[in-house]
């Protein structure tokens, strides 16, 4: 039986580091001489007001929802119980009801950049990308002293791929703060997606530059140096990257990657394993191992890696693909068939032509 062409495994790329961890936001109490400088002499105010601020600040959320609405029960339009009951409601994962309590924080106060941000952010995990833009748009209009409102302006932008626009938030983010390695970063993967393979290396190395200890930015570094073909630096820089991050499993994952598609099948599947023993539920490096055993014929090892891959993962597409490759060598040909036509199901244009071969047409 004629051997099919093996495909290698399509490496997941840990490309984009978007998820910047947002400083928690805490609510601030007052005390009587504030109250009565702004004209709120109603104690119960106070006092209520700054238990919500408690229960906010020690994490308890529907307590401080409940506090908050019991002032704004008394004084409707203020500010920061408004605002700090949509903190709570954001932190208990009712967006819609954030919303609408910051889009009233900004009703009673237009210059509010901070609760426009906060907005964004709402709608960033309602997945609303075209309205959480224009909420960082209005958070840094009305303060432009807000570089994340930009930052995670270019991150919603990022996920609607409008990367032309990507590009231009993060420019204005860095305009704001010129040493926000994060913005350097995001950019520089916007442009790892435009092809611009050396701008995307100029913004990682900004990155790094900034700040040393950003493991994801020397694996996002080592990627673009793999995409550009020059396996020596993506090495160094994956081994950078596990040196500042020694549980760094996609680093480990991508640096096997590198060393496989440089033809050094041993220290890919050493990477591979390392990956998985940081993380056992690590799909991709179940897939990409058995891509390395295929390599070596040892094709059971190969199955016995996809059906893992395929355990944690049961839409994987190129684990059915290499399984059936796997399959194939064993002469398991109707299995091989069965696992091209579900990784077809899943979309893989190369497994069109081989469940359209004469291998398996002919066994149908």
């Amino acid at each position: 039986m004629k051997k099919l062409l093996i495909i290698g495994a399509f490496i997941s790329f840990n490309i984009i580091s978007y998820a910047q961890e947002e400083n928690a936001v805490t609510g601030s109490e007052v005390d009587q001489a504030t109250m009565d400088s702004l004209g709120l002499v109603n104690p119960k105010i106070l006092e209520t007001y700054n238990a919500g601020v408690k229960f906010l600040n020690a994490g308890k959320n529907v307590e401080a929802v409940q506090k908050f609405t019991e002032v704004i029960l008394m004084d409707e339009n203020n500010v920061q119980a408004n605002f700090n009951r949509g903190v709570a409601h954001s932190n208990l994962g009712k967006f819609d009801d954030a919303i609408n309590d910051f889009k009233k924080t900004t009703q009673i106060d237009p210059k509010n950049g901070k609760a426009f941000y906060m907005m964004g952010q709402a709608y960033d995990k309602s997945q609303k990308y075209d309205q959480s833009v224009n909420a960082y748009k209005q958070a840094y209009t009305v303060d432009p002293t807000l570089e994340k409102a930009a930052y995670y302006e270019g991150v919603a932008y990022f996920q609607m791929e409008d990367y032309d626009n990507a590009v231009k938030a993060f420019d204005k983010a860095i305009s704001i703060k010129s040493d926000y390695a994060y913005a350097y970063n995001d950019r520089g993967s916007v442009k790892m997606k435009q092809d611009d393979i050396d701008g995307a290396i100029a913004d990682y190395k900004y990155a790094i530059n900034i700040d040393k200890g950003l493991s994801f930015a020397y694996n996002n570094l080592a990627s673009a140096y793999r995409k550009k073909g020059d396996f020596t630096a993506a090495d160094k820089y994956y081994t950078e990257a596990i040196k500042q991050k020694p549980d760094y499993y996609v680093a480990y994952n991508n640096r096997g990657s590198a060393k496989f598609e440089n033809g050094n099948y041993t220290g890919a599947l050493a990477d591979f394993k390392k990956a998985i023993s940081i993380n056992p539920n690590y799909a991709y490096a179940y897939n990409n191992k058995a891509t390395v055993y295929i390599k070596l014929e040892q094709y059971n090892e190969a199955i016995t890696a996809c059906n893992k891959a395929l355990e944690l993962y049961p839409e994987y597409m190129e684990a059915f693909f290499n399984r059936g490759i796997a399959k194939e060598m064993i002469k398991d040909l109707k299995g091989a068939c069965a696992d091209w036509e579900d990784a077809f199901i899943l979309g893989s244009e190369n497994a069109e032509k081989y469940i359209n071969s004469p291998a398996c047409t002919s066994s149908n």
